[in-house]
C-alpha cells in the first residue's frame, strides 16, 4: 500500500482539528444548562438506538445522531453504548454511528461563521438525510453478510435505507425552526398561529409535527419496557402530556396524549388524550387540581374500558407520572420579556454575526461576472484574429513563380510557349501577389489577359490557392505553439486575481471595525456590535439596543462617513423587540463627465485611433485610446482589438496586472505587424484611486485649479516584442479635476507641442466636449504629420 502523501497528512490532521474544535464548542460542565442537556441527548441518543421498526430495522437512532445540531459528542456517546447492549450486532451500529459524525465533520468543515471561525455540524437537511442513508446502508449490508440474502433480510435493508432518511426530514423540523428551548418553555405563545407571517405559521407546524413524531418515537423505544408490570412507555406519556397541557393548553395536551401511547393500544391512546383533555382545562386553577382531574378522568375511561383489571393497569403509571411531572410543571412559568435578561451585547453580536453570514454570501460579483469576462475576451479575439497568418508579398510572389514554372515543364506546350516569351503567370505575378496578400482567391482570368492564354490556367490557379492556404495555415500554428503556455499561464493568474480580490471584500477589516467602534461610542451608542467588510467597497453592519434614534441619525451617519473617508449609500434597518439592526456600504463618492473628439489623419480614410469611455457595474470608470499602427481600415481594426478585449477583462472588476500581457498575446497571436498604442485611465468613482496604464502612448494630462501634471511613458506598443509591460502611474483624483488623454497625433512630446501648454494654461470653464474640439481645433493648425488625432477630456465632479 502506498505511503499517504503530506498533503492526504494536512487533510487529517486540519479534520481531526476541526472535530476538536466542534467538541470545544461545547460549554464545560461547570455550566448546569449544558449538563443537563448533554444528560438529556445522551438519554435520548441511549433510548432511540434500541427502538425496533420494521422487520427488525433500528433507524431511529441513527437518524436522530444524523439529525442533531447541539450535543453531538454526548448524542453519540449515547447511541454507542445504547447499540452495544443489544448484542453483536449493536456493534455495526456503533460503527455506523461514528460513519455519520465522520461524515457530517467533514461535509460541514468548510463553512464559517460571521466572524470567520469554523462552523462543524451545520450542513443542509439534504445533506444529513444523505449521510444518514450511508450509515444505514451500513448495517444493511451487514445484516446480509451475516444472515444470508433473503425475504428478511431484503425487507431489513429496505427499512434501514428508506426510513432513516425519512425520520430525519420527520424531526428536523424541531431543530430547524426559529424555536429555541428556552423560548419553548418561557416565553408566552410560542406556538400560536395567529398574527404571525405565512412562512414562520408554516415553520411553527411543522415544528408540532416534528414533536409528535420525536416524543412518538420516544414511547415507543420504552414499549417492551417494564419493571414489576409497571409500564415505562405510558409513564413517559402521561408525564409528557401533564407537562404539555401545563404549558400550552389542552388541545395540544391531547394530541400528545393520544399519540405518545398510540404504541401501546388505542384504548390507552383515547385515556391519555382525555387525561390531558382535562388536566388542561384546569391547570389554571393549580397544578394539584389539574393532576387529580386527569387522574379522575382516567380512572373513570379505564374502569368503563376494562373494569377494575383496566384501573390497575393505568393508576400505578398515572401516579409515577404524576409524581415526575408535578414539581417539573410549577418550573414552567411565563416568563414577561425574556430579552431583558439577556446582555445586549451577546444580542448584537448574534445579530451581526447573521447578517455578516448573508452579507458574505452576497459578496460573489467579481466571480459571478469572471466567465462572463473570459468569455467576452474571447469573442473579441476570435472576432479579430485570422485563422491564418498572412505572408510577405515577395514570398507569395514566390509560390506563383514556382507553380507556373512546374506546370510549364510538364507542359506539351511549353517549349513553345518558352520560344514566343509566352508566361502570363510569370509576368503577372506582382499583381496576382497583392491579391492573394488581401484574402482573395485566385482564378484563371487573373493569370490570363487579352494578349497571352495559358491552358493550364485553371490548374496553376487552383494549385496556387492550395499552396497559399497551407502555408499560412502552417505559419499561424507554428505562430501559436510557443505561446500556448503562457497564455494559459495568464488566465491562470487572472483568474486567481480576480478571485482573491473577491475574498478581500468578503473579509472582516478589523482596523477599520477597531476604528468605527469608537464613532459608536462618540453617539451614545454601547452595548452595540459593528463589524467593517471589505478592502474597497466597505460593507457596515451594526446591532444596538435602539428605539430607532440613534442609528438612523445623521451624526451617526457622517461619523461612519469621516472615519472611513467614503461616502455611504442608504442603510437599510431591521428591528426586533429592542435590538436594531443597520447595513450600509460605500457608494460612489465621484462622477465623471466626457468628451471624444477625433479626426482622421487624411481626408476620406478610416482613422486608425479608437477611443471609449464607460461606468463598468462595479463603480469604475474607464476610458481608452488606442492608436493602431499603420493607417486604415488595418490600423482601426487593431486599435479596436485593443479597446475591446480591454473592456471585456474589465467586467470582472478593475484592471488586472496581466491586462498588459493577455492583450500584448492577443495582437502576436492575430497577424504579423501587428502592434497598437494603450492609454488607459481607470478611476474608482467609490474611493478617488485612479490609475494610469500606458503602453507607447503619448503623455497625458491631470489639471487641477492652476497646476498641470504631466503623466507620460516611454514603453513600446503592444504587439512588437515578446514581453511587453505597461507603464503604471496611480493618481489621486479630487472633485474639479480635468483629465486630457491625447493619441500621438496631437503631439509626440510637450517640448514639441508649445502651443498645447499654453492652451491648458489657460483659466477655460468650458464643457469638457467643448474643450476637446478646442484642442483638436488647435492641433490640427499647429500639426502637419498627417497623422489620426484623438483627444479626450475627463471632469471629475461630485456624486
Amino acid at each position: 500500500m502506498d505511503k499517504p502523501t503530506e498533503k492526504n497528512k494536512d487533510k487529517a490532521a486540519s479534520l481531526i482539528n476541526k472535530i476538536k474544535t466542534g467538541m470545544a464548542k461545547r460549554p464545560s460542565g461547570t455550566d448546569k444548562n449544558a449538563l443537563v442537556c448533554d444528560i438529556l441527548l445522551f438519554s435520548i441518543g441511549f433510548i432511540l438506538c434500541r427502538c425496533p421498526l420494521l422487520f427488525g430495522a433500528k433507524p431511529v437512532g441513527l437518524a436522530f445522531l444524523a439529525m442533531i445540531p447541539i450535543g453531538i459528542w454526548s448524542t453519540l456517546a449515547g447511541v454507542v453504548i445504547g447499540s452495544l447492549t443489544i448484542g453483536l450486532d449493536g456493534i455495526v451500529y456503533a460503527a455506523a454511528a461514528a460513519v455519520i459524525i465522520l461524515l457530517r465533520a467533514a461535509a460541514s468543515s468548510g463553512e464559517v461563521d460571521g466572524f470567520g471561525k469554523r462552523i462543524l455540524f451545520n450542513e443542509n437537511l439534504i445533506t444529513r438525510m444523505a449521510i444518514s442513508i450511508l450509515g444505514a446502508f451500513i448495517t444493511a449490508v451487514y445484516e446480509v453478510l451475516i444472515r444470508g440474502l433473503d425475504e428478511l433480510t431484503i425487507f431489513f435493508g429496505l427499512t434501514m435505507i428508506i426510513l432513516t432518511p425519512l425520520l430525519v426530514f420527520g424531526i428536523s423540523g424541531i431543530f430547524h425552526s426559529e424555536i429555541q428551548l428556552e423560548k419553548l418553555l418561557y416565553e408566552p405563545s410560542p406556538l400560536s398561529l395567529s398574527n404571525i407571517e405565512k412562512r414562520e405559521k408554516y415553520d411553527r407546524i411543522y415544528f408540532q409535527i416534528s414533536a409528535l413524531i420525536l416524543i412518538f418515537l420516544i414511547s415507543l423505544s420504552f414499549k417492551d419496557v417494564t419493571i414489576l408490570g409497571i409500564s415505562l412507555s405510558y409513564i413517559f406519556s402521561c408525564a409528557v402530556t401533564l407537562l404539555v397541557a401545563k404549558r400550552f393548553g389542552c388541545i395540544r395536551a391531547v394530541a400528545v396524549g393520544f399519540v405518545s401511547s398510540l404504541c401501546l393500544s388505542v384504548e390507552l391512546s383515547v385515556c391519555a388524550a382525555l387525561m390531558g383533555l382535562g388536566a388542561g382545562a384546569v391547570f389554571g386553577f393549580g397544578t394539584g387540581y389539574a393532576i387529580v382531574t386527569g387522574g379522575a378522568i382516567l380512572c373513570a375511561y379505564s374502569i368503563y374500558t376494562d373494569g377494575m383489571m383496566g384501573l390497575l393497569s393505568t393508576l400505578p403509571e398515572y401516579a409515577i407520572a404524576a409524581a415526575i411531572a408535578a414539581p417539573i410543571s410549577k418550573m414552567l412559568s411565563v416568563r414577561e420579556d425574556v430579552n431583558t435578561k439577556k446582555d445586549t451585547t451577546g444580542l448584537s453580536e448574534e445579530m451581526v454575526g447573521i447578517m455578516a453570514l448573508s452579507y458574505q454570501s452576497r459578496c460573489c460579483g467579481s466571480e459571478r461576472s469572471l466567465a462572463s469576462a473570459v468569455g467576452a475576451m474571447g469573442e473579441v479575439i476570435s472576432e479579430h484574429t485570422n485563422l491564418t497568418a498572412r505572408l510577405s508579398l515577395e514570398e507569395y510572389r514566390s509560390i506563383v513563380i514556382s507553380v507556373a514554372e512546374s506546370y510549364c515543364i510538364g507542359c506539351l506546350g511549353g517549349s513553345l510557349c518558352a520560344k514566343e516569351s509566352i508566361r502570363p503567370a510569370i509576368k503577372r505575378a506582382d499583381r496576382i501577389a497583392r491579391l492573394l496578400s488581401c484574402g482573395e482567391k485566385i482564378i484563371a482570368d487573373d493569370i490570363n489577359c487579352d494578349t497571352e492564354f495559358c491552358q493550364m490556367a485553371p490548374d496553376i490557379a487552383n494549385e496556387i490557392n492550395r499552396l497559399v492556404q497551407n502555408e499560412e495555415r502552417e505559419r499561424f500554428l507554428s505562430s501559436q505553439r510557443w505561446g500556448c503556455g503562457e497564455e494559459y499561464s495568464l488566465i491562470s493568474s487572472f483568474v486567481k486575481e480576480v478571485t482573491d480580490a473577491n475574498a478581500e471584500e468578503r473579509k472582516v477589516d478589523n482596523d477599520m471595525t477597531e476604528s468605527l467602534e469608537g464613532v459608536l461610542t462618540d453617539n451614545g451608542i454601547t452595548g452595540g456590535t459593528i463589524r467593517a467588510f471589505g478592502k474597497r467597497r466597505k460593507h457596515l453592519i451594526i446591532a444596538a439596543e435602539d428605539d430607532g434614534d440613534k442609528l438612523s441619525s445623521k451624526k451617526l451617519k457622517d461619523g461612519l462617513e469621516a472615519a472611513t473617508n467614503l461616502k455611504l449609500g442608504n442603510a437599510e434597518y431591521y428591528k426586533k423587540d429592542k435590538m436594531m439592526l443597520m447595513e450600509c456600504e460605500a457608494t460612489r463618492k465621484y462622477s465623471i463627465s466626457y468628451a471624444i473628439s477625433q479626426k482622421s489623419g487624411k481626408e476620406n480614410e478610416v482613422s486608425g485611433d479608437t477611443a471609449i469611455c464607460y461606468n463598468s457595474e462595479n463603480e469604475y470608470f474607464y476610458s481608452l485610446i488606442s492608436d493602431g499602427m499603420g493607417s486604415g481600415d488595418i490600423a482601426k481594426d487593431t486599435s479596436r482589438l485593443c479597446c475591446e478585449f480591454t473592456r471585456s477583462a474589465c467586467i470582472a472588476g478593475g484592471v488586472s496586472n496581466g491586462l498588459v500581457h493577455m492583450l500584448n498575446q492577443a495582437l502576436r497571436g492575430r497577424k504579423e505587424e501587428c502592434s497598437s498604442t494603450l492609454d488607459l485611465c481607470e478611476i474608482d468613482l467609490i474611493n478617488g484611486n485612479g490609475l494610469f496604464i500606458k503602453c507607447g502612448a503619448a503623455p497625458s494630462y491631470i489639471k487641477r485649479g492652476s497646476s498641470i501634471f504631466r503623466i507620460r511613458s516611454k514603453t513600446a506598443p503592444l504587439g512588437l516584442l515578446k514581453d511587453a509591460d505597461g507603464e503604471k502611474t496611480r493618481i489621486q483624483v479630487a472633485e474639479g479635476d480635468r483629465i486630457i488623454m491625447l493619441s500621438d497625433g496631437i503631439c509626440d512630446d510637450t517640448e514639441d507641442a508649445p502651443w498645447l501648454l499654453l492652451l491648458l494654461g489657460e483659466d477655460d470653464a468650458t464643457d469638457p466636449k467643448e474643450y476637446a474640439d478646442k484642442i483638436l481645433k488647435q492641433a490640427s493648425r499647429h500639426t502637419k504629420t498627417g497623422d489620426d488625432m484623438t483627444v479626450c477630456v475627463i471632469q471629475v465632479g461630485k456624486a
